[in-house]
């Protein structure tokens, strides 16, 4: 398990373009200006990405200004062979208002050190700075309140 503020190296949001599940192009600019929540692994942390997911919206649904965060759930898919994709893109949720960033080349991991067989949690102001990354396997309350708290003053701040 890791916590990393991230307030020190001042790295952003990556303007990425990537399809979900269902095909449809999602970039940073859909979600530019916004808080955004990132919560992502590969195939052996994915079993942790929804209860990660489930705490926080547990948390902070009653905040006034939760509609601010923007939630990106986020597959690390590189490696998969190219003939496996459709079967790959069926396994993951058949609803549309629970898309998947589809990453076949890794790149958001790569670019946030993701930790393996983990769900990484990554908090972004709306300036697009990366204020908290988080991992691990279930939810622990010290990791859980740091990403809380991070979260919370960014809804705070937008006030």
């Amino acid at each position: 398990m890791a916590a990393v503020p991230a307030h020190a190296e001042q790295l952003q949001l990556l303007d990425f373009e990537m399809e979900d599940q269902f095909k449809n192009v999602h970039r940073r600019s859909d979600v530019q200006g916004n808080i955004v929540l990132l919560i992502g692994s590969d195939r052996d942390g994915s079993p942790y990405n929804e209860a990660w997911g489930n705490a926080i919206h547990e948390s902070l649904s009653d905040h006034p200004q939760y509609a601010l965060i923007s939630l990106l759930a986020h597959a690390d898919l590189r490696g998969v062979p190219f003939f496996l994709k459709g079967h790959i893109r069926r396994e993951f949720p058949q609803n549309p208002d629970h898309y998947v960033l589809m990453d076949w080349k890794g790149l958001i991991a790569k670019a946030y050190n993701f930790a393996p067989k983990s769900s990484n949690v990554l908090v972004f102001a709306p300036s697009g700075v990366l204020v908290r990354h988080a991992s691990g396997r279930e939810p622990d309350d010290e990791t859980l309140d740091r990403l809380l708290t991070a979260l919370r003053k960014l809804l705070d701040e937008a006030k």
